[in-house]
């Protein structure tokens, strides 16, 4: 299941891009899929995580807190778009520069 919440929010300047994991989906793969969505690009347009985060180090944390039911979140900023991901296999995405302009989608 994919689910999507782009809205908006009353005390911040900035568009939340909401993305959940699917089955079978890396970690990499869910954030890029969100920052593509954010950029209203094809994945296959965005650069390298690399630079910014140690997604397989990431996709590992979250490993170990489903494995020890503990809760865990990663922050980290990458072309100026604010990425948290969850120990709940979702990310939220903070895209300032959408923040004054109208953005819906039917899914």
């Amino acid at each position: 299941m994919v689910s999507h919440d782009d809205r908006p929010r009353l005390h911040d300047d900035c568009v939340e891009i909401r993305t959940v994991r699917e089955d079978g989906e890396s970690v990499t793969h869910m954030i890029l899929r969100g920052l593509a969505r954010s950029k209203n690009v094809p994945v296959s347009q965005l650069d390298s995580l690399y630079d910014d985060v140690e997604t397989e180090s990431v996709g590992d944390l979250l490993t170990h807190s489903r494995e020890t039911n503990s809760n865990v979140s990663v922050t980290f900023t990458t072309d100026d778009h604010t990425v948290v991901v969850t120990s709940e296999d979702c990310i939220c995405i903070r895209d300032p520069d959408r923040a004054n302009s109208h953005f819906s989608e039917k899914n």
